[in-house]
């Protein structure tokens, strides 16, 4: 046998007829794709879910918050009234207030409006004559030991209210230290939990204070004698009807508890609250400071919370990604298959070329003939090669036309939701491709010597901003010598273009405002690139560096990640300064230098000419 002939027999013996190993690659990453898609969507969702929870939650508080503001800009509008009173308000003129006032239609939950007069000892007796006059049977109770009567006076509806009329806040304990707190302090305050006279049921309630004050003549029936106040104007509630005023629990997502220190005041966490989740998907508790008092609010979600969710997402993506792969997998295994009964082929074809080798040699009449013949098998396996070589990068072609297929054969008959899939994948696309450009430019830098040559800064900044500028969303300010230069200019347009455009992708606004200041030194350019978009905080002000780094999820922001890389890398390569400056809530400086007066050096055709 020929030499050659042996050397083409091991040259196929020795090709593979399995899956090679960048198959496995191209199937391994592309799993890895799936199931990293699949954890980052399953995050997004839980997130997102969460702060759903969040936000029902904060908005329950705040509706209680907002409806107990309302509530004292009537007691206040009551005090205001007192005081426009010519004379010491009857039982009449406060009835005359409270119909006006409207709380039934207007303030939802108050069980009604009255007004707590304050009493010293000595003048107990014109009091009790005043008030008789117009009530017969008016009579301060239960009797205590305290100096002074805190009796309630005046409240309207009379009728639902009739057995807290002449009761006083003196004698018990919550009600008479939230009574002298108002008084001290001139703020309004509610008490701690208390039992209203008037509920038969017994419930928790509480009471709520507004301090008045008047400066005119002192009367001789209520009021301190050396001073101005004279009481307070008040509201009853009970926990439950205004709860039901404020937030009536009818398809909520929300259920809660609410509590004064360790007494409960309210309950929406048992078995008979409507749509509570045994198992709640999330529970929190939130601390509200209340007119003297801490409410803690236990919030859980409710069935229906549970039932509006959707987890179906990250699971059709990984159901895509799986079925993509087995595709890739048939598709390498058909052409492994195909180079595999090839290969068979070639192995007959050596088997030939060594028979018609071997009878070659007993014939050397025919040798030049059968060279000949040898020469065009070894052309044909060259060919072979080139060909399978060549049919390889078919299935990945294969994948992009097959993801085309699907969204041609599905369009009409897909969900909103597989939409926005769609979407994703054609954005997650766009961003490899933005990737793969910034990469390129990134691995290039500092590969050759820039060449230096005269320009002028400011109009460079200028012409930059209008090529990125072309949604005019932006205003430009710049402030610099107007005047040429010697100096690298390819990169530092690198520079300027990247900062103009991180200011323009991560602004937050609608319309935005950049600053360039430019000053110079005997050997440098010192810039100062400001904008009014979000800030840094200083704990990222050195991650941001970094390659893929940005402080907003990647679908909310247009870039790659490597715009402030791709600066640090060129300022590195010249040796030159920079920081960034933020106090990490609104606005962003950049500020750094760059080497001037190098001598200008010519380009090829430049040399070309002057020669």
């Amino acid at each position: 046998m020929s030499s050659q002939s042996k050397e083409m027999e091991y040259k196929i013996i020795g090709v593979s007829s399995g899956l090679h190993w960048y198959h496995w690659l191209v199937i391994s990453l592309s799993l890895l794709l799936t199931f990293g898609a699949y954890y980052v969507t399953e995050r997004q969702t839980n997130l997102k879910i969460a702060n759903q929870f969040g936000f029902q939650s904060q908005q329950i508080v705040e509706l209680v918050q907002e409806r107990m503001i309302r509530y004292e800009e009537a007691l206040w509008a009551g005090v205001s009234a007192l005081k426009m009173f010519p004379h010491d308000a009857a039982r009449a003129d406060w009835r005359t207030f409270s119909t006006s006032l409207q709380i039934d239609q207007r303030f939802p939950g108050i069980n009604g409006i009255g007004v707590i007069h304050y009493v010293p000892p000595e003048k107990l007796s014109n009091y009790l004559s005043w008030q008789r006059s117009s009530l017969d049977d008016y009579a301060i109770h239960p009797e205590h030991v305290e100096p002074e009567y805190w009796p309630i006076t005046y409240i309207e509806p009379q009728a639902e209210n009739r057995r807290a009329v002449g009761l006083d806040m003196a004698h018990e304990i919550n009600r008479y230290t939230a009574a002298k707190k108002a008084r001290n302090t001139h703020l309004a305050n509610i008490t701690g939990p208390i039992t209203l006279v008037q509920d038969d049921q017994r419930t928790p309630g509480f009471l709520f204070y507004a301090p008045w004050y008047s400066s005119g003549q002192p009367s001789d029936q209520y009021g301190e004698t050396n001073g101005d106040f004279k009481g307070l104007v008040y509201a009853p509630f009970i926990m439950f009807k205004l709860m039901d005023g404020t937030l009536k629990n009818v398809n909520r997502l929300v259920n809660f508890s609410i509590y004064d220190g360790d007494t409960l005041l309210y309950t929406e966490l048992d078995s008979n609250s409507e749509n509570l989740d045994p198992d709640p998907l999330f529970q929190r508790e939130i601390t509200l400071e209340l007119y003297g008092r801490v409410w803690r609010f236990s919030l859980q979600s409710t069935e229906l919370f549970r039932a509006q969710q959707s987890y179906a997402q990250p699971f059709i993506i990984l159901f895509g990604g799986l079925v993509i792969d087995v595709l890739l997998f048939v598709v390498f295994f058909i052409l492994a298959r195909s180079n595999r009964n090839a290969i068979e082929y070639a192995h007959k074809a050596t088997a030939n070329l060594k028979l018609r080798t071997e009878e070659l040699e007993q014939t050397s009449y025919s040798l030049q003939q059968k060279n000949r013949d040898l020469e065009e098998a070894n052309s044909e396996l060259d060919q072979f090669a080139f060909v399978a070589s060549h049919d390889l990068k078919a299935p990945l072609r294969g994948i992009n036309q097959l993801a085309q297929w699907i969204e041609e054969d599905s369009e009409g008959a897909l969900t909103e939701t597989t939409y926005s899939h769609l979407n994703l994948m054609k954005s997650r696309i766009s961003r490899l491709e933005r990737l793969l450009n910034d990469l390129l430019i990134y691995s290039r830098v500092g590969r050759n010597d820039e060449l230096t040559s005269s320009v002028n800064v400011v109009s460079m900044i200028d012409d930059i901003f209008h090529l990125l500028n072309h949604d005019s969303r932006f205003s430009l300010t710049v402030e610099g010598p107007d005047e040429e230069v010697i100096t690298m200019v390819t990169p530092l347009e690198q520079i300027i273009r990247n900062l103009i455009g991180n200011a323009m992708k991560h602004h937050d606004q609608e319309t935005g405002n950049i600053a360039i200041t430019v000053s110079q030194s005997p050997q440098s350019l010192h810039f100062e690139v400001s904008d009014d978009g979000p800030g840094i905080p200083a704990e990222h002000q050195e991650k941001v560096f970094e390659l893929f780094h940005t402080l907003r999820p990647r679908d909310q922001v247009e870039g790659s990640g490597l715009g402030l890389s791709i600066i640090k890398k060129i300022l590195d390569r010249y040796h030159c300064a920079y920081q960034i400056q933020s106090d990490g809530q609104r606005g962003l400086t950049f500020s750094f230098a760059w080497p001037i007066g190098m001598q200008p050096q010519n380009t090829k055709d430049d040399a070309k000419d002057q020669s």
